[in-house]
C-alpha cells in the first residue's frame, strides 16, 4: 500500500512522468489530474502526457501517489470502482475526496483510507 513519498520506494518512484499521468489519465480524465495534481488547466496534464513540460517537484510526488493509490484500488476493486473511490466523499478524509486529500498532499490519510477500503474488501 501506499505511503508518504518519503516513505520506501513503489511502483511509480523509478517511472516517467509522461507513463504516470497518461495511466491516471486512463483512469481519471484530463480535468480531475489536473484536480488531483493542484493545477487549473487541464491543458497542462496533456503538456506532462506528452513530455512537453515537467511539472513542479510538488506536483511530481502528487501524481506518483496518485498514481500508486489508484493502480492498487484498481488492481483490487477495476476501474470503475478506483474512480469511484478517487472522486467519493469518505469520512476517513474528513468527508472529502481522496483527490482533494491528495491535492492537500494528505498522502498519509489517503493511503489509511486506501488500505481501509482494501481490507474490507478481503474481510467481504
Amino acid at each position: 500500500m501506499p505511503t508518504a513519498p518519503e516513505g520506501p520506494s513503489h511502483g511509480a518512484a523509478f517511472m516517467d512522468i509522461p507513463e504516470i499521468v497518461e495511466e491516471l489519465c486512463d483512469v481519471l480524465t484530463s480535468r480531475l489530474v489536473a484536480a488531483l495534481a493542484g493545477v487549473q488547466d487541464p491543458g497542462q496534464v496533456r503538456q506532462w502526457a506528452s513530455g512537453d513540460l515537467e511539472p513542479v517537484q510538488p506536483v511530481q510526488r502528487r501524481l506518483r501517489f496518485g498514481r500508486d493509490v489508484l493502480q492498487e484500488v484498481e488492481s483490487s476493486q477495476g476501474k470503475k470502482a478506483a474512480q469511484a473511490w478517487a472522486l467519493t466523499v469518505n469520512p476517513r478524509l474528513g468527508n472529502g475526496a481522496p483527490i482533494k486529500a491528495i491535492r492537500e498532499d494528505r498522502f498519509r490519510e489517503v493511503a489509511a483510507a486506501a488500505k481501509a477500503l482494501l481490507e474490507d474488501a478481503y474481510d467481504g
